[in-house]
Order: C-alpha cells, then sequence, then structure tokens
C-alpha cells in the first residue's frame, strides 16, 4: 500500500513539473508578442509623422511603393530577353584559361596558389561595390581516368596524366574591370610551372596569321611509354615524358613575346592532332622562330618540328547574293549553248523586277549538255538505249561462200 501511495505522489510531481514548463514558455511567448506589437506601434507614429511632415499625397506614396516592390518570378516564367542579358553580363565577367595544371584539380594547396595569383592583381584596382574577388573556377576539357562519369572521376580526382598535364578552365570574375585586367596582367604568367594563356570571353584575342606559326609533326600524347611498351623493353631506355604545351611556350619565347600557344586536341580524350599554332606580339619574332624547323629540343620536344608561316583560313561559307541579276553563261565549245530570245529575256527581266528572286528562273544558257540535242526526227539512232545488239556482216562467212562455189579447191 505504501508504495502505491508514492507512486501516486511521484505522478503528481511530474505533472505539476510539465504544467510548469508550460506556463513558463506561454509567458515568454506572451512577452514577445507585446514586444513586437509595440515596435509595430513605434513604426507606425514614425510613418505617421513622416507623411505629416511632406506635402505629397498618401496614394502617391502608395504608388511609389508599388513601383519600387517587384514581385519575384520563377526563373521558368522569366522571360529570355532577361536570361540573354545575364548570360552576356556573365560572359563579360568571365575568363578562359588555357595551359593550367592538373594538380590545381588533384591538390587543394595547388588550387589555393592558383585562385591567389588569379587575384594577385586585385589590390591595385581601385575600390569598387561588389568588391573585385574570383567568384567561381570551372575546369574543362579534361581527361579522367577509367570509365567513371565525369563527375565521380573529379570527385575521385582521377585525372589522366599521359595525355597532356594540362587542362582549359573558365573564371569569373565580380567584375567587368577586373575581367579586363586579368587579361592584360596574366596571360603568359607562370604558375605551378606552366605558363598560363588568359583570354576573354566576350571579347576574345584576333588571331593574326601574320604574327602566327604553323608548328607540326608534335607528339600526340605527351607520356609515351604506355604506347611504345615493346619498344621500350627492346631498346632497356626509359625516355621522360616530353610536355608539348609548355614547350611550345620555353622555346619559342626564345623567339620573342608569345602571346599565345593553341595546342588542337580532341575535346573528350585531349589526346593531340599533332599540330599548333603560336601567335607572338611582334612580327619580326615569326622570322626568327621559322630557324626552328627541323630541330628538336627534349625532353618537352623530343621530335623534329615542321615550323611554317601560318596561312589565312578561306571562309568557304559564304553566301551568294541573289539578289543581283547573274550575267549569262559564256558559251562553251563542244557544249549545246540554246539561243535566248528578246521576248525570253524581256519576260525574265520583268519577273526579277516585280516578284523578286523567288520568281527569277534559270534560262537555257545557264544548262550545258554534253553531247548533242535530241530531236524527234533522229529515232533512236546515236542513243545508247541498251537491249542486245545486232551482229554485222562477217568477212568469214563470205571465204566460207567463195570456197564452196569454187568446188571445195584453193
Amino acid at each position: 500500500m505504501l508504495s502505491g501511495a508514492q507512486e501516486r505522489q511521484n505522478k503528481k510531481r511530474k505533472r505539476n513539473a510539465q504544467q510548469d514548463l508550460e506556463d513558463t514558455y506561454m509567458k515568454k511567448i506572451a512577452r514577445e508578442e507585446a514586444k513586437d506589437e509595440e515596435k509595430r506601434k513605434k513604426k507606425l507614429k514614425t510613418k505617421a509623422t513622416g507623411a505629416n511632415s511632406e506635402d505629397e499625397a498618401p496614394s502617391e506614396a502608395d504608388e511609389s511603393d508599388e513601383e519600387t516592390f517587384t514581385i519575384p518570378k520563377h526563373e521558368t516564367l522569366v522571360e529570355t530577353n532577361d536570361i540573354e542579358a545575364e548570360e552576356l553580363e556573365k560572359a563579360a565577367r568571365t575568363v578562359f584559361l588555357g595551359n593550367v595544371s592538373n594538380e590545381a584539380i588533384v591538390s587543394k594547396t595547388a588550387e589555393k596558389t592558383l585562385k591567389q595569383h588569379l587575384s594577385s592583381f586585385i589590390s591595385d584596382l581601385a575600390d569598387n561595390k561588389p568588391p573585385h574577388k574570383v567568384e567561381s573556377i570551372r575546369y574543362r576539357s579534361t581527361a579522367f581516368a577509367g570509365a567513371l562519369p565525369k563527375r565521380a572521376a573529379f570527385a575521385k580526382k582521377e585525372v589522366m596524366d599521359a595525355t597532356t598535364k594540362s587542362t582549359n578552365a573558365y573564371v569569373v570574375y565580380s567584375t567587368k574591370l577586373a575581367a579586363r585586367e586579368a587579361v592584360k596582367n596574366l596571360n603568359g604568367t607562370v604558375v605551378l610551372g606552366r605558363h598560363l594563356r588568359v583570354d576573354s570571353v566576350a571579347h576574345p584575342s584576333q588571331v593574326n596569321h601574320r604574327r602566327c606559326v604553323f608548328v607540326g609533326n608534335l607528339g600526340f600524347v605527351d607520356d609515351e611509354s604506355n604506347i611504345n611498351a615493346k619498344e621500350e623493353e627492346k631498346k632497356k631506355k626509359c625516355k621522360p615524358p616530353s610536355d608539348v604545351e609548355e614547350g611550345l611556350w620555353i622555346h619559342f619565347g626564345k623567339a620573342g613575346k608569345v602571346e599565345s600557344v593553341r595546342v588542337i586536341r580532341d575535346s573528350k580524350t585531349r589526346v593531340g592532332k599533332g599540330f599548333a599554332y603560336v601567335q607572338f606580339e611582334d612580327e619580326n619574332a615569326v622570322e626568327a622562330a621559322l630557324q626552328f624547323n627541323d630541330q628538336k629540343f627534349p625532353p618537352l620536344l623530343p621530335r623534329k618540328l615542321r615550323v611554317v608561316r601560318a596561312r589565312a583560313q578561306k571562309r568557304k561559307d559564304k553566301k551568294l547574293d541573289h539578289s543581283t541579276p547573274k550575267p549569262l553563261a559564256a558559251k562553251s565549245k563542244g557544249a549545246y549553248n540554246a539561243k535566248v530570245t528578246d521576248e525570253q529575256k524581256s519576260k525574265q527581266g520583268r519577273a526579277r523586277a516585280m516578284l523578286g528572286k523567288s520568281a527569277a528562273f534559270k534560262s537555257a544558257e545557264s544548262f550545258v549538255f554534253e553531247g548533242h540535242r535530241a530531236s524527234s526526227k533522229q529515232g533512236t539512232s546515236g542513243l545508247k538505249l541498251g537491249g542486245k545488239k545486232k551482229k554485222g556482216p562477217n568477212g568469214r562467212k563470205k571465204r566460207s561462200a567463195a570456197w564452196k562455189a569454187s568446188g571445195g579447191k584453193r
């Protein structure tokens, strides 16, 4: 009996304790609500005094508030013009990086040094709001080892160094000024043991063939030990791996200041296609670079280079202007040339003038026939229609008939 009474007393104590906690919590909420109500009343008083002091009507103030406040929209409901404007604005703040070391992907310390190098010139710029800084770095055209998806391989840091030791990246700055200054100050600088190629995304530098040389006979892969494994076993010599892109920066820098090095590679595997373009800041450096023809610079460039002047690319996709009337085709010898009457010429000119190029028709002069024109009188002679050919007279039959007529005597 005593034990049951003790249990009832303990339950009552527990209930009392729970009620006390609930009371304290409700009192706390009531105090917070009272404070919020006082703050709201103070704001209303300040607004009322401000409205009395101003000469403007309250309706005009409400309209101005409505104008300043814009309802946020979901990205799917935003107009395409706004999205394009945002993309253009971001492209003006974006910078392309070439010949970035793969260590920046694998090592965090290397990535930190790269970011410090990219923001090294910001201290010299004037203060701005928002402040100048590096917002993001995105690595592109990176060859990953194994058959994993790109994101999984990037998370595991499985980068393929055998093809090339460099990758490309896109850096987004917070301001347009910082992106412009990055191109001026960082192009050709060395970080993580490699020369950086820095170019603007919105306004890329023009390719001038007069300041550029073509370099051929380059290695497809930097580390060829896996490809030529059998040959190396025979020779028993371990060649150091080459580095095409960095080798071009170093050795062609002796001819003059290099502006950019573009090694043509496959976008997925990063395997080179055997040639590159080196552009200098001065045209006179091209003459000095041509002296490197049939030379090799091991270990970075172990093959004999083929260095020639770069040629201007001819654009084949020029659109023809059909609005102007075409001159009549010149008469070709040995082909059928139909005569165009004056009436046909006048009709052709009127149709082009009234209806434009939709009604412009080709005259007989624009067609070229090989051979002669068929007519109803000629029949099937001279036409290759197929079928069996009739055998003509044979000389053997004549001789046999003459022999029989002579009585079988020669």
